[in-house]
């Protein structure tokens, strides 16, 4: 497309109003509810300006960014009326709009508040990314704008020019973190100090933070443990032509049991500048009296970690007669303590438990250094883990199966979601008990239930290694997750374990007939075998699986193949069996 075409395109879209506005939800995660919509601007679909990046960035171009900006906020006023928007309406305004003395704020009210849009309702986004030629005439205008009622987000924080400046000056009633600052917040220490120090600074200024770009349950899930409740991204909902929200994933809850966000080493590092072995005591000292919450500080050299310089220490020697005279301007390696204990961030909360607890037998360590590949990424504490493991074992008792105790299917599909995340393949098996109501019918409940807790007990003892997950869909259905994949001859070791210890449950007169005489599910007397376990396998990664629901079904295809084959053994190494499944079994197989 040349200049010239894009010019003459980009002005009969402003000319004819053929701007299109989309809706994005920003969630109150507390309330559940929506809080209010992002109107985001479009060109026509058949134009090559279609795309926003496209669509400003040819307004900027052709000198038309003003133009096309008053286009987009008529279009956007107008929408919300149509569609009957009674929450808050955020809108995006570039500083150039607002600095001209041609635009008043008569207009832009004039422009957002047809027929009945009321400035309460409005709140002006001004990006960070666009710096501001007059700083303190568009303060003065952003100050005209919040006395008529309108509010103020500063929009993008973290990626430009005066946010910070400003933000101090107009005290905006919203901030927005970029969405770069979210994106794997969950699994960068670097970003999550950011996010808490914005989170600081806005309980402080008494201003709303809202988190841009949220995309997976693990950032909301963390985002939400820090204490942010305004959400925005497509996990609650993507821009859409009408006002809507995915509200449903507010009920996830915390990925305990599997998740990189609650269950590694890394979520419990916090970002701590370290020091130099060259570095002062004295340097030492006054970092460490400027962070009363800092108890010991990392001493690294070219990002590897080589121990921690621990506050207790340098007071027990500043303290001596002249003992900070005398020491503070030697360097910090004379007092560091060596033996300090680094784990890597992927590192399980339960192995820095051992590793703590083995490390000294008459000293609990308070600290321990994170590091990823080697290279120093943060501290955590002992007090921070031990409440992070608390937390979890009472989440993982909350949905935990009843009878086994076993993780229930809320962390099956938490476990499900984290597997398929680490990129890596794995095994998927789905057990299930052949023949197991008339079993019941016969014997009762309770023999049933010693069978389901056998199965569980021999389950946890063939898939024992540390990259094995046994959970307890329910009733007679179990999954197991192993970072193997040649599994079939383990699927037939507890295949016949089960069969000779459910054997033992019956009478000697139907062990020796090989059946049971029951009623079918028409009420029709028949012969039933002796229960007998089915295995259906799906080898999986990322790559064959979008979603944990896909695997779930394609398990669940793989066990009911694994019932009518003579061997009860089924492997699906692809998705190719969903393709087999009629709409209305996939809707049954996952809800």
């Amino acid at each position: 497309m040349t200049a010239c075409d894009q010019a003459r395109e980009l002005q009969r879209i402003i000319d004819q109003q053929l701007i299109s506005t989309m809706f994005q939800p920003i969630v109150d995660c507390q309330k559940g509810t929506v809080l209010g919509y992002e109107v985001l601007s479009r060109g026509p679909s058949d134009s090559p300006l279609h795309g926003a990046p496209a669509l400003f960035q040819a307004g900027e171009q052709c000198k038309q960014v003003i133009s096309l900006e008053q286009a987009c906020l008529l279009e956007a006023g107008q929408s919300c009326i149509r569609h009957g928007v009674s929450h808050l309406v955020f809108v995006n305004v570039s500083p150039g709009l607002l600095l001209p003395k041609a635009f008043a704020e008569d207009r832009l009210q004039s422009l957002l508040a047809t027929n009945g849009l009321k400035p309460e309702n409005v709140v002006i986004e001004l990006s960070e990314r666009y710096p501001a030629d007059n700083p303190e005439a568009l303060k003065a205008r952003l100050t005209a704008l919040k006395k008529r009622g309108f509010r103020i987000a500063i929009d993008d924080l973290g990626t430009g020019y005066s946010g910070l400046k400003l933000w101090s000056e107009i005290q905006p009633d919203f901030v927005k973190i970029d969405r770069h600052f979210i994106r794997d917040v969950d699994r960068d220490l670097v970003k999550k100090e950011f996010v808490r120090s914005v989170i600081n600074l806005c309980e402080r200024l008494g201003c709303r933070l809202i988190a841009e770009g949220v995309e997976t349950v693990a950032e909301l899930t963390l985002l939400r443990s820090m204490g942010i409740h305004l959400i925005q991204g497509f996990l609650l909902g993507r821009p859409n032509p009408f006002p809507t929200a995915e509200l449903s994933a507010l009920d996830n809850p915390d990925p305990i049991g599997g998740g990189q966000a609650t269950s590694d080493a890394g979520y419990l590092g916090r970002y701590i500048v370290p020091l130099a072995p060259t570095a002062s005591l004295g340097e030492a000292w006054q970092v460490l009296q400027s962070s009363p919450s800092i108890f010991a500080l990392p001493v690294v050299d070219n990002d590897r970690p080589l121990g921690l310089l621990h506050k207790w220490r340098v007071m027990e020697v500043f303290s001596s007669t002249y003992g900070r005279a005398l020491n503070e301007t030697k360097p910090v390696s004379s007092l560091t303590a060596y033996d300090a204990l680094v784990v890597e961030h992927d590192e399980s909360l339960e192995a820095v438990s051992q590793s703590l607890l083995e490390d000294d037998l008459h000293y609990l360590k308070q600290h321990f250094i994170v590091t990823r590949n080697g290279h120093y990424i943060g501290l955590g504490s002992t007090r921070s883990l031990l409440r992070m493991m608390t937390r979890s074992r009472v989440e993982q008792a909350r949905h935990a199966n009843p009878l086994t105790q076993l993780p229930g299917n809320v962390l099956i599909q938490q476990e499900a979601v984290h597997r398929l995340q680490q990129n890596n393949p794995f095994t998927c098996i789905y057990f299930d008990i052949d023949h197991f109501k008339p079993f019941n019918d016969l014997l009762g409940y309770s023999k049933g239930d010693e069978v389901i807790l056998s199965l569980a007990r021999q389950l946890c003892t063939v898939f024992n290694g540390d990259s094995e997950w046994v959970g307890h869909i329910g009733g007679d259905d179990f999954v197991v997750f192993s970072d193997r994949l040649e599994i079939r001859k383990r699927c037939e070791e507890v295949q016949q374990l089960f069969a000779l210890e459910a054997a033992t449950r019956y009478p000697e007169a139907i062990r020796q007939a090989g059946f049971i005489t029951g009623e079918d599910r028409d009420g029709l007397p028949r012969q039933f075998p002796l229960v007998a376990l089915s295995a259906g396998i799906v080898v999986a990664d990322s790559r064959a699986f979008g979603s944990a629901a896909d695997l779930a079904a394609t398990a669940a295809v793989a066990k009911s193949k694994a019932k009518k084959a003579v061997s009860g053994i089924q492997i699906v190494s692809n998705i190719a069996a969903l393709n087999e499944m009629s709409d209305d079994h996939k809707t049954t197989l996952l809800a």
